[in-house]
């Protein structure tokens, strides 16, 4: 009887935990629509899209991408993919070609800048993306900064660090050790957490066992050298609170877990 009380205690807090790590989830996707609809009162759709795309490049490629350089991920039924395929005497044309979206931009890895670029809706139909000068940008990201603070953007979640270790993830492009990021909790979040982590030990659960417990149910994402670093546009968005802790990662992204889910299945770079 005890033991099946203990399974069943033990049951109920992991499903606690997960719903309680998967709310962060709906919180960041509530933002960027709340974000959206303040930004759309002084900027056109193509502008809004332009500013995200300006002020997180520096975050998602690295300096050293190169013609050929390409990355395919699942995320749900569909799929997005990012690639180098050309070289210009300014910089290298990437595209990022996601469900309704595709979109072209030419960028100066040196400076981390776009300097032209354009889109296909999921219509076809052709949009221009005009970089915005500085001083809007500067603007539009203070908006959606002071946005998401009032929204709650921190109330679980009020970092991320990377991981002392390194954990295997096995996706459909291979299997790879990888480096990770992982979130640090706000006070009142952390406290739940150390009340599962006490269940656990007086359940007679090793630390390991506490730790693989803890890993398998919070989002994480996990990184590899050999993968080109061309994160996807939702991974930035999904985490613009915490984007900082993207220039600590010089790896390519091969998994994505809790919030915006996705796993790498091809990649440049491949073994045949």
């Amino acid at each position: 009887m005890g033991v099946n009380m203990l399974k069943r205690t033990n049951k109920k807090s992991s499903k606690v935990l997960s719903c309680c790590l998967v709310m962060v989830t709906f919180m960041m996707v509530s933002l960027i629509v709340s974000a959206n609809a303040l930004l759309a009162q002084e900027l056109s759709d193509e502008a809004k899209m332009t500013a995200m795309i300006q002020y997180t490049l520096e975050y998602r490629f690295s300096k050293n991408l190169k013609v050929g350089d390409f990355v395919k991920y699942q995320s749900g039924e569909k799929t997005i993919e990012l690639k180098v395929y050309k070289q210009e005497k300014e910089g290298v044309w990437i595209v990022e070609d996601f469900p309704g979206m595709k979109i072209h931009l030419l960028v100066d890895l040196k400076r981390m800048k776009v300097l032209k670029g354009f889109g296909f809706d999921e219509k076809g139909e052709k949009r221009m993306m005009n970089p915005v000068d500085d001083k809007k940008l500067t603007e539009v990201i203070a908006m959606f900064k002071n946005k998401m603070k009032k929204q709650g953007a921190y109330s679980q979640f009020i970092s991320w660090k990377k991981g002392e270790k390194t954990e295997k993830v096995d996706v459909p492009a291979g299997s790879f050790a990888c480096a990770y990021i992982k979130p640090e909790y706000s006070e009142q979040y952390a406290k739940r957490m150390q009340n599962y982590v006490k269940q656990m030990q007086k359940q007679g659960k090793s630390d390991a066992e506490i730790d693989a417990e803890i890993s398998k149910n919070e989002p994480r994402l996990h990184f590899s050298k050999g993968v080109p670093k061309l994160l996807p546009m939702q991974i930035a968005m999904g985490w613009m609170p915490w984007i900082d802790v993207f220039k600590e990662v010089k790896e390519g992204l091969v998994e994505s877990k809790g919030m915006s889910p996705l796993k790498l299945i091809a990649y440049s770079g491949q073994k045949k």
